[in-house]
């Protein structure tokens, strides 16, 4: 990657950027040593001040860890999925400087399962629209997502292209906002299709979480997803007058 001088994006978060995205894509393994400051100036064309800038964003976001007195590492600890909020994996990358893409296992409209349509408080015989996407940053797999939504609230969604973004962006041009999500989240273990498309060991440990997310008074969207525990650590942040994210 080459650093834009011009770009109204800093020089140290776009150097962030590339150096996530190299992680990302396993170019640098976990727990392996990032290049020295003097390396990666030579390399990028900036000043130490823009690496140590950049290696501070990528420590607060949690892709590396300092060791003093020798150097930067890939962190082995995974990436945050916080409960309770609107969370949305391709803004969390892009917030991370990694990029994001999902791909498209499924996308059609179908008959929901009888449970899915009880949750959407949907009339007998009524369809949405089912999306299955595989979450990727760089090239590494992290969520696996089953999406249903009601195929009368979003018109664009069956056409959209969903292999980068959100469908809560799809979602808002068709005019709807989520107001309120609930959650479910339990252990589970990987079966062999999950593990499989994940690339992650059969058996291995993982969250199923399940959410419906509510437009005002109207149940929005109904989504599953499956995540490698080693890959993926569900967070809460309270406060003392029990509110909370």
């Amino acid at each position: 990657m080459v650093l834009e001088p011009a770009s109204p994006l800093p020089l140290y978060h776009q150097l962030a950027r590339a150096i996530g995205e190299r992680i990302a894509r396993g170019d640098y393994e976990t727990g392996e040593a990032i290049p020295g400051e003097l390396e990666l100036a030579r390399e990028f064309g900036v000043s130490r001040g823009t690496i140590r800038q950049a290696m501070e964003r990528l420590v607060r976001s949690g892709l590396i860890v300092r060791h003093r007195g020798r150097g930067s590492f890939v962190a082995r600890g995974p990436i945050d999925y916080p409960l309770g909020s609107f969370y949305s994996f391709a803004h969390e990358m892009a917030g991370r400087g990694i990029e994001e893409s999902s791909r498209v296992l499924l996308q059609r409209r179908t008959r929901p399962p009888a449970a899915v349509g009880r949750a959407l408080a949907l009339p007998p015989g009524a369809t949405t629209v089912r999306i299955v996407r595989l979450r990727l940053a760089g090239r590494r797999p992290f969520l696996l997502e089953t999406s249903h939504v009601p195929d009368t609230l979003a018109p664009s969604l069956l056409d959209a292209d969903l292999s980068r973004g959100s469908i809560y962006d799809v979602l808002e041009a068709d005019g709807v906002r989520l107001t309120r999500i609930t959650e479910h989240v339990r252990s589970v273990s990987l079966d062999l299709r999950q593990a499989e498309v994940l690339r992650a060991r059969p058996g291995s440990p993982g969250f199923a979480l399940e959410r419906l997310g509510v437009a005002g008074d109207v149940p929005a969207e109904f989504r599953h997803v499956i995540a490698p525990g080693d890959r993926v650590r569900l967070t809460a942040t309270w406060g003392p007058d029990g509110g909370g994210r």
